[in-house]
């Protein structure tokens, strides 16, 4: 009983620390103070300054070049981290297959500002020979992202591949498709899921990325990240309306996770009760 309620106490404190910033932050923007330490009564001034404020035509142009850079870098990155995925579970050496996962997780625990410095280096090498200008830098973030963003695809898509039966991938090929036919017909399907939350989770890294960002795009190019971080460098406080921002974002990503574990939890579901289904004998009648 004492070692359930220090467990439940436990994991209450480190979820209040996780989300007790973002909640009071939340708070916050339906105020018109400039401090999130006094309350000065209820208003939606942040939320019009967002959308018709001075900042306003800035902030349209970083969500633009962050949607764009955010999309662009997950598409790149769930058809790399797919393919490899397949890849790395095809491979029959247990020794080469543990290899291969390890190489993968590298660039998921090196620290982020070891890979911003090499990125950075890397295209400034490049940037020797070919002069990028304007938003045209938006290839180096797409690039780089998509580096960072592919390790967490291949991580996504490869439990389901490990948990597909292989055998439905033969029995496509007994009954007469190629290869490439059963892998868009029986293999992509039966992992969809997967690739979906690889997909939904290189968004997120994408848009919430900062340090790689700030490294490798220069030129007066903002995103999200970098415009908020431009905003709150000086000595003046930070403006309302991005808190607003920060509370439409935070909303949207949360609401984007739930669906996708939804998804994922009630496929999982429905393919164990199928499969519980067609094992469980038939009674015969006397």
């Amino acid at each position: 009983m004492v070692k359930k309620i220090m467990a439940k106490t436990f994991l209450g404190t480190v979820l209040a620390a996780m989300y007790l910033p973002i909640l009071w932050l939340i708070v916050f923007s339906f105020t018109n103070t400039t401090s999130i330490s006094s309350w000065r009564g209820f208003s939606f001034d942040a939320y019009i300054e967002l959308f018709t404020g001075s900042n306003s035509d800035d902030i349209l142009k970083a969500i633009i070049n962050t949607l764009i850079i955010a999309v662009c870098a997950s598409a790149i990155s769930t058809v790399l981290g797919t393919a490899a995925a397949i890849g790395i579970n095809s491979v029959k050496s247990k020794k080469i297959k543990f290899a291969y996962k390890q190489t993968n997780q590298i660039p998921m625990v090196n620290s982020e500002i070891v890979t911003a410095i090499s990125l950075m280096l890397l295209f400034g090498m490049f940037r020797s020979f070919i002069v990028l200008e304007g938003e045209v830098q938006l290839i180096n973030v797409i690039l780089a992202h998509t580096t960072f963003c592919t390790p967490y695809v291949l991580l996504n898509v490869l439990p389901r591949l490990q948990q597909s039966d292989n055998k439905m991938y033969e029995a496509a090929m007994d009954l007469g498709c190629t290869p490439t036919q059963a892998l868009w017909k029986v293999v992509i399907p039966d992992i969809l899921p997967g690739i979906i939350m690889g997909f939904i989770m290189s968004v997120t890294l994408s848009i919430d990325d900062f340090v790689i960002t700030q490294f490798t795009l220069d030129g007066g190019i903002y995103t999200l990240s970098t415009l908020i971080y431009s905003k709150a460098s000086g000595k003046k406080p930070l403006p309302i309306e991005m808190r607003a921002l920060s509370t439409i974002i935070f909303i949207v990503i949360a609401a984007l996770l739930l669906y996708a574990n939804h998804k994922s939890t009630s496929e999982q579901k429905k393919k164990k009760t199928n499969t519980g289904a067609k094992k469980s004998p038939k009674r015969s009648k006397i």
